[in-house]
């Protein structure tokens, strides 16, 4: 593997990790921007599911209360 196919795979790994974390951040709205930008880059494809599954959860407990 020459230099600039290396290049190439590690911008292209960073470039979907930026996209996990702005979608994680998305799904996550009206929480903390940061954080959940920070975890979307810590853990790229988990945290969009972690974040469905506490949105989820949130809207599942306000249809019970009201």
């Amino acid at each position: 593997m020459d230099g600039m196919s290396l290049t190439f795979l590690i911008v292209s790994c960073f470039v979907l990790t930026v996209l996990s974390a702005l979608v994680t951040t998305y799904i996550a709205q009206g929480r903390p921007f940061w954080r959940w930008f920070l975890l979307g880059m810590l853990l790229p494809y988990v945290s969009i599911f972690v974040a469905m599954f506490v949105t989820y959860r949130d809207n599942k407990a306000g249809e019970d209360q009201g």
